[in-house]
């Protein structure tokens, strides 16, 4: 299993965009050399690949009308939605709900995060109302 602080050394290596095409939408985890053969979750064997290319690659048949359905909602309207987290209205965990995300995935991992944070121009965020929603949880306990 890739660790977060070798994702992030990668995706920050290939610039948040696929190795092959340049794409910066759906974007995966692709090793070089697989596991299977040795290979290794080091970032040097690793490269970011859209989920197009990476279909390719493993020689799959890639619907761009099924991939991430059932995982997130289409773009348009995650955008309130995403407004309303950035503005600090809601915490990561609503977000989520609301995004139809696994609650294992992270929101940062999300495409239609990524996707609003790049239009925007949004640089390095922090939205704290999920830690100020379970301290007062705690104290009223």
């Amino acid at each position: 299993m890739i660790s977060k602080s070798t994702k992030r050394k990668i995706v920050k290596v290939w610039h948040d965009e696929c190795a092959i095409c340049g794409s910066r939408d759906f974007l995966e985890f692709h090793h070089i050399i697989p596991k299977s053969s040795g290979g290794s979750d080091d970032y040097d064997n690793i490269i970011l690949l859209c989920a197009c290319c990476h279909s390719g690659i493993h020689e799959r048949a890639y619907n761009a009308q099924k991939y991430h359905k059932r995982t997130s909602i289409e773009y348009e309207l995650a955008i309130p939605i995403l407004k309303a987290y950035f503005a600090k209205e809601m915490g990561a965990k609503e977000a989520k709900e609301k995004l139809n995300l696994s609650s294992k995935t992270h929101l940062s991992e999300s495409s239609v995060y990524k996707r609003y944070k790049r239009e925007h121009n949004i640089g390095k965020f922090y939205n704290n109302v999920d830690l100020v929603n379970s301290k007062r949880r705690t104290q009223n306990v």
